[in-house]
Formats: C-alpha cells, sequence, structure tokens
C-alpha cells in the first residue's frame, strides 16, 4: 500500500521533438532542469502536494532513459514512440518534397497522435510502474483516447486538463462523444469550458472543477517599480506596454498588437512596447515594428526565469495579449501576482482573473479596433492603472496561490486515490 499516489502524467505533444526543441531545450536539460511551462507548475505543485509524479516522455531518438528533474522533484523517464509512428514521422517530415503533403497534414496529425503511444516498451514500462493515476495534458488528442483505454484496462482514474483546446479542433472529434464524458475528472480553465462540455459532451457537472494554473506568488510579487525598471534595463521616466508569449501570429496575434500600438504611438509619445518571447514569426515581427513605429517597440527575445520576468511586470503599465485562443495563459497569472492590469482577449480562463474596469480590460477576440480604443485608454489612464495594481494582486492570490490550487486539486486526485485503496497524501 502506498502512502503518496504514483501520478502518471503526459504532456501534449506526441514527440519531444514536435515541441521543445522550437525553445533551444534538449533532452538532457528538459529532464533536469527546464522548467518555463504551465505542466511545471502543475508538476511542481502535484510532486510537492498531492502524490509522486513520473512525467512520461516520448521521443523520436530518447538520449536518456530517466532522470530527477531538480526543480520539480518528479521522475522524467524518456521512451520511445512506436514504431508505426516513428516511420510516420520521418516519412512526413525528412523527405525535401514533404512540403506537397501539407494539405495531408490534419489526416497525418489524427493517425500520428493515437499510434504515438501504441509501444511494447511503453506498456511494459507502465506494467512495472503500476501509477494510481493517469494526468495528461487536454482532452482534445489522440493520447487522450488512447490513454483512457489504458486506464480502463489498468482499472486506475484519468485527470486531464484543458490548456486551450476547441472542439472544432479536437482530433478524433466523433471518438470524443465517448470518451470525453469518461474521463474520472476533468479540469477545466473556465466556467464557460464547463458549461460546453455539460451541454455538448454531456459531461456531469460533478466531475469537472475550475481551477487554473498555480503562480509562485513569492516570485511574482510587486516590487518598486524604478528598481524594476533598471533592473530590466528599461527607462524608468517612460512607460510600458508588454507581450509575453511566443511569436506565432497564428494564436497569439503580436501583429495585431503592434500595428494598434502604432496607431496609438502619436498621443502615447512616452510609452513604448516591449516584445518577450520568439517564435516562427518573429523576424517578420521586427521589420514590421521597424517600419511602423521605429525605435518605439523593443524586442528581448526570450527571458527565463522568474526574477527577470517580475521585473519586466512591475515595469509594465499593463500585459496585453490580444491572442485568437487560450486555455488559462500562465502570464496572465504572473502578470496580476505582481499586481500588473491585463488587457486580453475575452477567451479561455482568462475572465476568470481579468475583470472589466477592475484587474484589467477584456475585448473581443479578434476585434482590432478594440484593441486599439483599449491601449488609448490605457495610455490616457495612468492614474486608474495604480488604483488597480493593489486590486490585481488580490485576485491572484484568491485564485492562483499554490495554497488555494493544492487544495482544488486534492479535490480531484485524493477523491480517485481513495477510491482505489491508496491512503491519502
Amino acid at each position: 500500500m502506498r502512502h503518496r499516489p504514483l501520478i502518471a502524467f503526459f504532456d501534449y505533444s506526441d514527440v519531444f521533438e514536435d515541441f521543445y526543441p522550437h525553445y533551444g531545450v534538449d533532452q538532457q536539460t528538459f529532464a533536469t532542469r527546464w522548467a518555463a511551462t504551465a505542466n511545471h507548475a502543475l508538476v511542481s505543485l502535484l510532486q510537492r502536494e498531492i502524490g509522486d509524479v513520473i512525467w512520461y516522455e516520448f521521443s523520436l531518438e530518447p538520449k536518456l532513459s530517466e532522470a530527477r528533474h531538480d526543480l520539480l522533484g518528479c521522475r522524467i523517464k524518456f521512451l520511445p514512440s512506436s514504431w508505426l509512428h516513428r516511420s510516420l514521422w520521418r516519412a512526413f517530415y525528412v523527405p525535401k518534397f514533404s512540403w506537397r503533403w501539407r494539405r495531408a497534414y490534419p489526416a497525418y496529425a489524427a493517425l500520428a497522435s493515437y499510434l504515438a503511444l501504441i509501444s511494447w516498451p511503453f506498456t511494459r514500462v507502465l506494467l512495472r510502474d503500476r501509477p494510481d493515476i493517469f494526468f495528461l495534458q487536454d482532452y482534445a488528442t489522440g493520447r487522450f483516447d488512447t490513454l483512457l483505454l489504458i486506464a480502463r484496462l489498468l482499472g486506475v482514474p484519468l485527470i486531464a486538463y484543458h490548456s486551450g483546446s476547441a472542439p472544432e479542433r479536437y482530433i478524433g472529434r466523433m471518438a470524443k462523444q465517448w470518451t470525453i464524458p469518461r474521463a474520472d475528472w476533468l479540469i477545466v480553465s473556465s466556467q464557460s469550458e464547463k458549461e460546453m462540455l455539460a451541454s455538448r459532451y454531456r459531461v456531469s457537472p460533478g466531475r469537472m472543477r475550475v481551477i487554473l494554473t498555480p503562480i509562485d506568488m513569492k516570485v511574482f510579487r510587486p516590487v518598486n517599480r524604478i528598481e524594476a525598471c533598471r533592473a530590466a534595463q528599461l527607462d524608468p521616466l517612460r512607460r510600458y506596454f508588454l507581450f509575453v508569449g511566443r511569436l506565432d501570429d497564428r494564436v497569439k496575434r503580436a501583429s495585431a498588437l503592434i500595428q494598434s500600438y502604432a496607431a496609438v504611438s502619436g498621443e502615447a509619445k512616452n510609452i513604448d512596447l516591449v516584445i518577450v518571447g520568439e517564435g516562427p514569426d518573429g523576424e517578420r515581427l521586427r521589420a514590421l515594428a521597424g517600419d511602423l513605429v521605429p525605435g518605439r517597440v523593443h524586442f528581448l527575445g526570450w527571458v527565463s526565469g522568474g526574477e527577470p520576468l517580475r521585473h519586466l511586470y512591475n515595469a509594465a503599465d499593463c500585459l496585453v495579449l490580444p491572442s485568437l485562443s487560450e486555455g488559462f495563459p500562465t502570464v496572465v497569472g504572473e502578470a496580476m501576482a505582481c499586481g500588473t492590469p491585463v488587457l486580453a482577449s475575452r477567451v479561455g480562463g482568462v475572465s476568470e482573473l481579468v475583470v472589466e474596469g477592475q484587474t484589467g480590460w477584456l475585448i473581443p477576440s479578434g476585434d482590432d479596433k478594440s484593441l486599439t480604443a483599449a491601449l488609448s485608454l490605457v495610455a490616457s489612464q495612468a492614474d486608474i492603472i495604480t488604483a488597480m495594481r493593489p486590486r490585481a494582486r488580490a485576485m491572484a492570490e484568491a485564485r492562483v496561490s499554490p495554497a488555494v490550487v493544492a487544495a482544488q486539486l486534492r479535490t480531484c486526485f485524493i477523491a480517485g486515490d481513495n477510491a482505489h485503496g491508496l491512503a491519502p497524501a
């Protein structure tokens, strides 16, 4: 009888190579030191407060088998994806003519998502480890369906959390009508997501819980703005709009932000735009900023570590996030923990923390006119921003502090433990 449940965690990507190398992260760094996503915040809290976590990561070519993460405290195991998945991946991406296959990508993505985990090495490891709970990022993928079947065969509960998917982009949409209602718990990022799952997929409300990504309230906290500006190498005499995220315009819409900022830059002569992040559209966005507002947009690239980000949040008048879609963006919680208001699209779980006129401003997704008007409003209301800061911090303390989130997670994980004969953590 285990004193702590063993939690098997699975992230969104089919294989390591699909995601992490784009952030300059190799397998050794990933397994021991890197901790820069919402997954890491959740896993760290689970390891500390709920049970022992094994993060199962799949790769086309695993460089190591197992390591203990220095920061998270959990074990990370690398496994090869299935032979069928590896063959399919290489056939699609390696040949020089693979670009001709782009129209077939949806079919490829669906097949790859279902095949990646179907391998004897993974089966052997699961039979040896015997995890007590499966926990996975999102219920939109083929691996969710596959893992639900495996969980039922092993007789263990499965918990999945929402990370920004929308029903029209689910993989295996017909299968989801059967699999989503059969998850033991679904952790959702907003009340609207909970209502959608109840009405569209007939998920029992009693098996869903709105839980947001935990934020380290000691790292992300209000500090003196002048000191924060100096630490971030920004001019304390100027004001700043801040964007933090991957430079992928299909989702994050940084180009719309640059264009809207350019439209108000004449009236906001003392405000610059700071962009933190990298991505496939970085070069194009730098060129756009140089054409529209030369010298007024500062691209900092990736900024790692809580302290440098804390300085940037505290230096900014507001965080701006004009995304088309999100789950619950970690940057929103980090900014508000620093007492920084947020101007964002009304998507995903953003409105769980951002209250119009109280802790920030909400705009319709994809509405550039509203974005421009909101930036103009913020530029003209420095005194209101000062009044918002303590309210933003209080909201973060109430919704995303580790103690609050840990108590919410226990209602899902410990209930599953007791149902399967495990001692509470």
